[in-house]
């Protein structure tokens, strides 16, 4: 287990949401961080709020004064650099760029395989095929996983008590093999770095 999955772990038991590769950007994130720890949902995506039994679940509250999570665009597999370095594009490449993002919204909006087909139009498909075994994919976003990628920045609260929160945990971060760099301001987001294992 990677220094990211021992803090991740360990800051739970802190009352600690930790999370990877959150929706898009900063923004958007902070919408993502989820309402409870371990939520159960449905087949429709309603929270399950009693057991099989009619017994009320009780579910423990995320405070968002103890969140740490980074986006997709801190952790995104990069696949217009890949094609650019794949050196296939020869003519044309502009044309090929434009459609590839009118297919990553058309797979945001849940049209699959819409990136594919374009790179098979242009005869690029194989850098689509050849993409690192266990990429994580949300929605159109191709993000690496913490265990091939060993540093982020994170998001965080950065108001006084979140700022406060941060700085009483950097023993722990520390503790499971990672490193911090952050200025200690709640208008920075830390960097966090792990060594791969």
């Amino acid at each position: 287990m990677n220094g990211f999955r021992k803090l991740q772990e360990r800051l739970k038991e802190e009352g600690w949401y930790v999370g990877w590769a959150h929706y898009c950007c900063q923004s958007c994130a902070w919408m993502d961080v989820p309402d409870y720890f371990d939520p159960q949902y449905d087949k429709d995506g309603y929270l399950i709020r009693e057991d099989k039994d009619g017994n009320k679940i009780e579910y423990k509250d995320v405070d968002l004064a103890k969140v740490l999570f980074n986006h997709s665009q801190d952790c995104q597999y990069d696949v217009y650099e890949e094609f650019m370095q794949s050196g296939l594009l020869e003519e044309g490449e502009d044309d090929f760029f434009e459609e590839l993002e009118e297919a990553q919204w058309a797979e945001e909006d849940g049209q699959e395989g819409a990136m594919l087909e374009v790179a098979k139009k242009w005869g690029v498909e194989s850098v689509l095929e050849n993409e690192p075994e266990g990429l994580i994919r949300e929605g159109s976003f191709v993000c690496f996983p913490p265990e091939m990628q060993n540093e982020s920045t994170f998001c965080f609260n950065g108001d006084k008590e979140g700022v406060k929160n941060l700085k009483a945990i950097i023993p722990i971060i520390e503790e499971c093999g990672c490193s911090i760099h952050w200025n200690g301001k709640g208008d920075t987001r830390p960097s966090i770095s792990w060594e791969l294992e």
